[in-house]
């Protein structure tokens, strides 16, 4: 059976507060008053959050408070030329992207489904991406924030929107011709599911070469059990309906990793998924994207408790078995200790393999690599040091 930990608490990871500026822009205007160039309305918006729209996940205890539909002060005029409001809402966070972007954009031009706006968060970039999207000629909404990280970037575009659909994608990331097209239609022939996803295919930066790797299983329904044993849903590759995430409170702006897994396990407990079982996404890989760092020992640490978390609260509602936990569990604080003593950290190694160990005791590599840290950190320079100092 699971134990109760000693995890990381959330403090501290509260999001940055503040009035978005244009700084270092070269423009003049106030920054709550939207330029008009070329085919795209370009914004600098308050998000108009109070300090205490922030709460705990509700993988917690006390939930998360849903997100207001609420459109900033400054004059708006709508990016899908001839419709108020849409069908579905676009929406690309970007940071230091700019050449990525245009690609990501050319994706969406060609969608067989025409009914859409499209949302560019600019989480505080500081490279060409204003301008790289001024000299688009087709209808953008762009939004220039201070550095807030992804998920209050998507946050923010969930407050500017009322169409009826939200889409996700991120900036180095393509869509096939069809995608809108087949997950709208979907959601429409499917009242019960809150949002389709499709399987999606790993790329080089070109978005061509197919990269090989382990590939995991997706799957629809009810898919708790299912979600929290593997990650199989790719951000890029969903459209979901747009209350329901708002209603859910957005994505968690505390955590700097896996806030898309955070709230897929959110709503999962309430709410069934479809999956259109075909590729219709494409995830580039470089150098600078966020799946990159998901082997980092941090990120790694981190969505360990996530989940540890989300089980302690609620495991039994959602009938994930504690053998399964224990597994899966025990598999990531494994990893994310190995990874920190690879990085020649062992004190931060040493209570994760302990953990691991805790949770499934027979597996003999986890010993293995727990004695290897325990005795790294003996000899570690900071270990040194502190027997030096209490002589």
């Amino acid at each position: 059976m699971l134990r109760q930990p000693a995890v990381r608490g959330a403090s501290g990871l509260g999001r940055t507060t503040g009035r978005p500026e244009l700084d270092g822009m070269g423009d003049d205007r106030p920054s709550d008053v939207p330029a008009r160039r070329g085919g795209s309305d370009m914004e600098s918006t308050n998000p108009q959050l109070t300090d205490a729209q922030r709460h705990p996940s509700a993988s917690g205890p006390a939930g998360v408070e849903p997100l207001p539909a609420v459109q900033p002060a400054s004059t708006q005029s709508s990016p899908n030329v001839g419709r108020k409001n849409p069908v579905v809402s676009v929406i690309i966070p970007t940071y230091n992207r700019a050449q990525l972007l245009c690609e990501a954009l050319d994706s969406v031009a060609t969608q067989t489904l025409r009914d859409y706006e499209v949302i560019i968060v600019d989480d505080g970039s500081d490279d060409q991406t204003r301008e790289t999207v001024e000299r688009r000629t087709e209808p953008l909404r762009y939004v220039w924030q201070r550095n807030q990280g992804v998920s209050e970037a998507r946050n923010h575009a969930l407050r500017l929107t009322h169409s009826e659909f939200v889409a996700f994608l991120d900036s180095d990331d393509l869509w096939e011709p069809t995608f809108l097209e087949r997950t709208i239609g979907r959601l429409r022939a499917c009242p019960d599911e809150v949002l389709v996803y499709t399987d999606f295919v790993s790329t080089d930066r070109g978005g061509n070469r197919r990269i090989r790797g382990h590939r995991k299983t997706p799957c629809g329904g009810n898919v708790t059990a299912e979600l929290f044993a593997s990650t199989f849903i790719h951000t890029s590759a969903v459209v979901a309906r747009a209350h329901i995430i708002r209603d859910a409170g957005g994505f968690d702006g505390r955590l700097t990793h896996n806030e898309d897994y955070d709230l897929w396990l959110r709503l999962s407990l309430r709410h069934r998924f479809g999956l259109i079982d075909e590729p219709l996404c494409r995830r580039r890989c470089h150098p600078s994207s966020l799946s990159r760092n998901g082997c980092l020992p941090e990120t790694l640490q981190a969505k360990a408790e996530l989940l540890e978390r989300f089980y302690t609260h609620n495991g039994r509602n959602a009938q994930i078995a504690a053998s399964l936990a224990d597994r899966r569990l025990a598999k990531l604080y494994y990893a994310a200790g190995k990874r920190f003593l690879k990085d020649r950290r062992p004190h931060e190694a040493v209570p994760l393999l302990r953990r691991s160990l805790q949770l499934h005791p027979t597996r003999l590599r986890a010993w293995f690599w727990t004695f290897l840290a325990e005795a790294s950190a003996s000899f570690h320079p900071a270990t040194q040091n502190r027997l030096q100092t209490n002589r």
